[in-house]
């Protein structure tokens, strides 16, 4: 599977997340995603989408390995996608994340 340059490393503080786009061959539109760095010192990316109303998740508030999404308060669990609290229901994304130094890689199916 195709691994891409999301951001590095000092680009993302512990307990913080943000927002990035990755061009995918093929593709017409960039990949919109969240990059989290959350403050047990995980990182994960996500679409930058939450299941519920379309806000954005990179606007969202990191707790541990937990997002939630500012617009109606869903939480969404980091390591796999599922939705915590209503009025989510659905999941959201997740992408594998490897980190290499300052570089911080998604792979993209």
């Amino acid at each position: 599977m195709p691994e891409y340059l999301a951001c590095q490393t000092s680009d993302v503080e512990p307990g913080t997340v943000q927002a990035t786009a990755i061009e995918i061959p093929g593709k017409p539109l960039p990949l919109a995603l969240a990059v989290i760095h959350s403050d047990s010192g995980n990182w994960f990316a996500v679409d930058d989408r939450c299941s519920h109303g379309r806000f954005k998740l990179s606007q969202g508030d990191v707790d541990g390995d937990t997002i939630e999404c500012t617009r109606h308060g869903s939480s969404f669990d980091l390591h796999s996608g599922e939705s915590m609290n209503p009025p989510a229901s659905a999941p959201i994304k997740t992408y594998p994340v490897r980190v290499d130094g300052e570089h911080v890689y998604i792979t993209v199916e």
